[in-house]
């Protein structure tokens, strides 16, 4: 099951970044929007670097088995 999510997550990050390229903002309030996929692009790293920072902060305040006892 996990393969497939993989995949799937794969596939569609591959689909979407060619698809900004004819996708525009019509009126595009900063300069980034002008740039094809840059939403995708930035979305895709924020999550990464949330799910690397939660497992780096999880490393840390983990407590062991006994800490109760």
């Amino acid at each position: 099951m996990k393969k497939i999510l993989k995949n799937l997550l794969f596939i569609s990050a591959a689909l979407c970044i060619p698809a900004g390229f004819f996708a525009e903002h019509e009126h595009p309030a900063f300069f980034w929007h002008k740039i094809p996929s840059v939403d995708v692009i930035f979305g895709f790293s924020g999550a990464f670097l949330l799910i690397f920072a939660a497992n780096m902060l999880a490393s840390f305040v983990r407590r062991k088995e006994d800490f109760y006892d």
